[in-house]
């Protein structure tokens, strides 16, 4: 059973095509012009429309292109009494799927519409596979590479809890390497052998988000054509990494609590309970105890995540990994492009461990592969980094030069300001302090720090 929303300003062909659809087992909501058609696709989710082509102030060829801007997987089939190869290449051409001319006949439509039912199915099918497909990494052999003290002792815990079943919460900013501490713990656990899924659950409306964790049952919702596995079940006994919590609303929280609690859930749309035996690790960017004092995530969620909780420091504070990384990161993409790895310059290693990196690890293995295509000859030189890294280099030198020039610029002004006002009240202090609202002694004691003589200026 669809959802079909009909349009069309001719109440006779509307009602004609009402009943055949229905009678067919689907529902049916009509409406007579375009913006009432989007209105509606605004409003509410529909698998099909059928819209006359020739209707006062929107036709079907503008309704059809403004629709598949609001719903782009979607089927529109257009009808029209004036049938043209024009009309018709145009309608298929802005994403039409059929085009049916007037009178229809009852199988021509039904045809149509379960024909574009099958491509829908076609359509989820494909997307949720490459969904899964994304998200299920077979790559976990490698542990986390890192020559800092600090990530090292994090990696050694991490090592030493993957054998227990334990909630794990992995913090830090973007770019740090959550994810892939995360396969870590996992290609450490008993749970190896078993599927590893990443949902990263701020890519996902939180509208959907409960059918893509616990799954949903055919009829559960507009568009729940067939049952859907979640990824709870998908992982079953084995782990699952909630990329960005922080950024699930409150009822969800709720939810994922009773499964932590209870080892249960219920898919949508299903009455009845299943179990789990997933191990959950999450991560975030952000900081939860200050979302907790805000009241946008719940403390006792918090507590049942994190049993075991690491936070993984930004590249700027282990400077020594830069280097590390940077070399690593060239030595790879060198051999990917066939080419030989080529020297760095001292002014280059400088000027990497000089930036703050603020997209941590990605960014600094994206500025890798740029200069792997880019340097010629056997050396790196420093002209090819990126120009946002080589201004913020700049304005950092800049900011450098002024604080360590900003004393000598200080004391200047104050030995020409001084001087200036003694050379007025030739080389009275005290009059020179009452000038300048200085205190005599303190003046004195600021032009002795100088070496100022007023003498010189009684004259």
């Amino acid at each position: 059973m669809a959802n079909i929303l009909v349009v069309d300003d001719e109440l006779t062909s509307i009602a004609i095509i009402k009943k055949v659809v229905e009678d067919f087992g689907h529902r049916v909501t009509t409406v007579s012009n375009g913006n009432e058609a989007l209105a509606k696709l605004k409003e509410y989710k529909y698998d099909i429309m059928i819209t006359d082509f020739n209707m006062p102030g929107m036709n079907g060829i503008e309704l059809t292109k403004q629709a598949l801007e609001i719903e782009p997987e979607f089927i529109v089939i257009v009808i029209t009494a004036y049938a043209t190869i024009k009309m018709a290449v145009e309608a298929m051409r802005i994403g039409a799927f059929d085009y049916l001319t007037k009178p229809i006949s009852k199988d021509e439509l039904l045809l149509s519409i379960s024909r574009g039912l099958e491509r829908l199915s076609l359509l989820h099918e494909n997307i949720l596979l490459k969904q899964k497909l994304a998200t299920i990494s077979p790559d976990v052999d490698e542990d986390y590479p890192t020559v800092s003290n600090e990530v090292k002792m994090i990696i050694n815990e991490a090592k030493k809890i993957a054998k227990s079943d334990s909630t794990v919460l992995i913090t830090g900013e973007n770019g740090t390497g959550k994810e892939v501490l995360a396969k870590l713990i996992h290609k450490h656990s008993d749970r190896s052998h078993q599927q590893f899924v990443v949902l990263n659950c701020a890519a996902i409306p939180s509208q959907l988000l409960e059918s893509e964790l616990f799954g949903h049952v055919r009829g559960a919702f507009t568009g729940a054509i067939k049952d859907h596995k979640g990824y709870f079940e998908i992982a079953d006994n084995g782990t699952i990494f909630l990329d960005e919590i922080g950024e699930i609303d409150t009822m969800m929280q709720v939810k994922l609590l009773r499964v932590l609690q209870e080892k249960e859930f219920s898919k949508v749309g299903d009455t009845r309970k299943q179990t789990t035996n997933v191990r959950i690790i999450a991560a975030t960017n952000q900081d939860i105890r200050q979302l907790i004092s805000e009241g946008k995530f719940r403390e006792d969620l918090y507590y049942r995540l994190n049993v075991f909780e690491f936070h993984l420091p930004s590249l700027r504070e282990r400077p020594e990994d830069i280097e590390f990384y940077f070399e690593k990161f060239l030595t790879d993409f060198c051999k990917l492009h066939h080419k030989p790895v080529p020297k760095i310059d001292k002014a280059f290693k400088d000027a990497i461990i000089s930036y703050s990196w603020p997209g941590n690890i990605r960014e600094l293995k994206n500025v890798a592969e740029r200069v792997s295509i880019l340097y010629e000859g056997n050396r790196v030189t420093i002209d090819l980094l990126p120009n946002n890294v080589l201004s913020k280099l700049k304005e950092k030198k800049f900011s450098e030069d002024y604080a360590e020039n900003k004393e000598a610029v200080i004391r200047e002004f104050e030995i020409n300001f001084i001087k200036k006002h003694l050379r007025i009240h030739k080389g009275n202090v005290n009059e020179t302090a009452k000038a300048i609202n200085f205190h005599p002694v303190s003046l004195r004691q600021k032009i002795a720090k100088l070496g100022i003589d007023p003498r010189e200026f009684k004259y």
